[in-house]
Formats: structure tokens, C-alpha cells, sequence
């Protein structure tokens, strides 16, 4: 598996000077680019959702690709560096090798941010898993796999916080409505954009792909011989700190409601013995106890919703 890469691109000469980026569990951001002549030209970009699934075979030697997205957007900032950063890095990535998985410009990062991504798909399928099974099961080959054992209660799970989701991606609308905000999308639309696919409802959108089959669930072997959810793992410590928590976040500060949100930070929180949300609300105290505990603006300096765009 990629996970960080570097090559050199010089945006005055159209050599290569420098690029770093890493694949990342909430999205792709990617920093710096041609700081070994301008240190103040830096360009930031996000990938909405990784433009293929890949895992690793053997550390350091192999790794697998399950295969690309049909569609791939990204957020650019300067917003007019677009062209050029996709030119020399973004169909290197995807169409170059893959003859497919063009990407599109996001209008914002915020764009990126509350659509359907990991932060959406992991904790709500990790509840259902809870809620089905308690987190628990006898034997190795009890497990589920992932996504390819999608239930209905992962999918209702799904469903709910797609549906808080949504609350806060119209109050967005309504609070910036210069702003397209296209690729700001709900998860099966957003699923059938990128996977050109024709899945009727959530279920069936992951037990027929292709992509997702193989990935297990995040699980660790208890001191009785059972295997229980892996609550420490990154769906747990980066899809809820830098991905729920940020959702619920926007729509407090645009007086939006979030029930099954709340539902689902409460849960992991009790697991795991944090305190994100006290008597409804973001205890800001507790999350800027550590710049690093969360991804809310806030922890950044970020105060204002107005702020929040790019």
C-alpha cells in the first residue's frame, strides 16, 4: 500500500522539485509544494474519497489494489492551481494507470468534509456491529467481514447519521448559498456519482462491490479466546475525533439537531473513556485539553462558522 510518497515538480520551470502527500483515514491531504524556492507558496489539496482501495500483502514489499473510483473530486487551494495540480500529480494517480477516475474541483474543502466518507461508513457500520453482536464474537470465522456481511442494522446506522449528516450539509447551503457545493453529497448519490453504480439502498451498495469484499473487520483476540471490535483502532480514533465530531460541530453553531450523531459519539466515547459531548454539548474544555485530540475548527483557532470554508 501507498501510504507516503515523494516526487519533485518546479512550478516556475515545469521541473520536478517536491511534493509530499499520505493517504489518510478522514481524506487526503496533500501539502507543499515548491518550498525549496518559495516557502510562502503552498498549495493544500484534499481528496474526498481515496481514488482506490488498496491494503497491504506483505510490509514493505507488496501490496494490493482493489480498484478505482469511476469519478474522483478534489478540493484545491488556491482555488485556481486546479489544472495545473492535476496535470502534473492527480492523473498520475488515477486515469494514467487506470483509464479511468478523472477528478473534478471541489467548490470548498467543507465540500469534502461533510460528504459521505469513512467518518460516515466505519463508526456507523462498527455501531451496527455493536448493536447486533455486541462487539463480540466466539470465534475467528464468526466475524463478518466488513462490508461484504453489510446487515440491516449496519445499513439503518448508516442511514441515521447520513441523515444528521444531510441536516447540516442544507444549513451549509443556506448559510453560504454562493457556493455550488455539487459534490457535497449524500451517500448513496454520492456512491453512485464515483462508483457509476445503480445500488438501490446502502446494503446493497456494499455487498456488491467489488472493491470492499475482502476488507475484514478491525478486530483484536480478548484473554478468553473470543474477538472483540478493535475500539482502539483508526475507525474509532480518527473517524470520530476528525469526522463526526467536526460534523456535529458545524451544525451546533448553525443551530442544527443531531441526534443519531449524538447517539454515535456517546457510544464510542463511553467505550473508550472520552468526553466529547457533555450535557449536549461539545465540551470545547475537554477536546482543546490536546491540540491533537480532535479536528474540530476550534482546535485550529477557528471560532467562527463563517470561517470554515477553505
Amino acid at each position: 500500500m501507498v501510504h507516503e510518497v515523494e516526487r519533485v515538480h518546479n512550478l516556475t520551470n515545469g521541473k520536478y522539485d517536491h511534493i509530499t502527500y499520505s493517504f489518510q483515514s478522514l481524506y487526503c491531504v496533500m501539502l507543499t509544494l515548491n518550498l525549496l524556492i518559495f516557502d510562502h507558496l503552498v498549495t493544500t489539496f484534499a481528496i474526498g474519497l481515496i481514488p482506490w482501495i488498496c491494503r497491504t500483502t506483505k510490509y514493505g514489499e507488496l501490496g494490493a489494489n482493489y480498484g478505482t473510483k469511476h469519478v474522483n473530486v478534489a478540493a484545491v487551494t488556491p482555488y485556481d492551481r486546479f489544472d495545473h495540480l492535476n496535470k502534473i500529480f492527480f492523473e498520475d494517480i488515477s486515469t494514467r494507470w487506470h483509464k479511468k477516475g478523472r477528478f473534478h474541483q471541489a467548490c470548498s474543502f467543507l465540500s469534502l468534509t461533510l460528504s459521505v466518507d469513512n467518518q460516515i461508513v466505519h463508526p456507523g457500520r462498527c455501531y451496527g456491529l455493536w448493536k447486533r453482536y455486541q462487539g463480540k464474537w466466539k470465534t475467528e470465522d464468526d466475524i463478518p467481514f466488513f462490508y461484504k456481511e453489510f446487515d440491516d442494522v449496519s445499513a439503518e446506522c448508516l442511514r441515521l447519521l447520513d441523515e444528521d449528516y444531510s441536516k447540516v450539509r442544507d444549513a451549509v447551503r443556506k448559510r453560504f448559498p454562493e457556493r455550488d457545493f455539487k459534490y457535497m453529497l449524500d451517500y448513496l448519490t454520492l456512491e453512485r456519482v464515483t462508483h457509476n453504480s445503480e445500488n438501490a439502498n446502502i446494503k446493497d451498495s456494499f455487498k456488491n462491490s467489488e472493491q470492499l469484499a475482502l476488507i475484514k473487520t478491525p478486530t483484536m483476540k480478548l484473554e478468553d479466546g473470543t474477538f472483540g471490535l478493535n475500539t482502539n483502532c483508526r475507525f474509532f480514533t480518527d473517524d470520530i475525533p476528525y469526522g463526526v465530531l467536526i460534523a456535529r460541530w458545524v451544525g451546533q453553531e448553525l443551530g442544527v439537531k443531531t441526534p443519531f450523531i449524538d447517539e454515535i459519539i456517546e457510544w464510542a466515547q463511553e467505550i473508550r473513556g472520552e468526553g466529547f459531548l457533555k450535557d449536549g454539548k461539545i465540551d470545547l474544555e475537554y477536546c482543546l485539553q490536546n491540540p491533537k485530540l480532535t479536528g474540530i475548527p476550534p482546535a485550529y483557532g477557528i471560532t467562527d462558522v463563517d470561517k470554515i470554508l477553505d
